[in-house]
């Protein structure tokens, strides 16, 4: 008869569990790191008339399902600062224009182009950094 005995079970979990909560935490943090990115290139991106419409540009957090997961959206606010910049949005967005003195002012002060798609193409500029940022994350907590 063989007899055989496993040692080492008990921390094996509890490592295992350590890494899903730093993961987790981790994940977060890179998560709201990416966002707050989006959110300071989309205003740079935007034109500029009076500044309402780069105020407007914000994170929202929520939790969603059962689970409660982590939610992040970039959205522009419908009302900024008693101003109606909803419309306003909506064209710069995903109008066909040329930019205002101001807003030209601002795209020749930067590397970042100022201009249509401006939310779209910050999210866009920020997700493949947010990828690999992620796999980051989960390679390095199960490395530890």
């Amino acid at each position: 008869m063989i007899e055989m005995k496993v040692t080492g079970v008990r921390e094996t979990v509890l490592r295992l569990r350590n890494i899903g909560a730093r993961v987790h935490e981790n994940a977060r943090k890179t998560m709201h790191a990416a966002a707050d990115r989006i959110v300071e290139t989309a205003k740079k991106m935007a034109p500029v008339d009076e500044h309402n419409l780069e105020e407007a540009i914000v994170k929202r957090v929520g939790y969603e399902g059962s689970r409660r997961r982590l939610a992040i959206d970039i959205e522009i606010l419908p009302v900024v600062n008693g101003v109606r910049v909803e419309d306003y949005a909506t064209y710069m967005h995903e109008g066909d224009y040329k930019l205002g003195p101001k807003s030209q002012a601002k795209n020749d002060s930067q590397s970042e182009k100022v201009g249509p798609g401006f939310l779209t193409r910050a999210g866009e500029q920020e997700e493949d950094k947010l990828n690999a940022r992620m796999i980051g994350v989960v390679t390095e907590e199960i490395n530890r």
